[in-house]
């Protein structure tokens, strides 16, 4: 399983576990505060997920495949219009 594939509420719990609470991880791991919360909410931040993927025993969503409609998405162009 990898990162991209987990749900949300079950990597904060799988932080929570582990580290006590997500801040702990944070501090632990040398994170800004709010951090796991940004990548949590879709924001591509790729230290952050190596941080909590190696926390977890999981691979890195940044070794998937990018998905090309959301990037093109995120800077308002449609898949035609490239």
């Amino acid at each position: 399983m990898s990162l991209a594939q987990m749900h949300r509420e079950d990597i904060k719990a799988a932080l929570r576990k582990k580290y006590g609470t997500i801040r702990q991880f944070e501090i632990d791991h040398d994170l800004s505060r709010g951090a796991v919360h940004e990548v949590l909410r879709n924001r591509r931040w790729a230290r952050v997920e190596r941080a909590i993927a190696e926390a977890l025993g999981v691979s890195d969503s940044q070794s998937e495949k990018t998905d090309s409609s959301r990037m093109a998405g995120a800077h308002g162009l449609s898949a035609e219009a490239k």
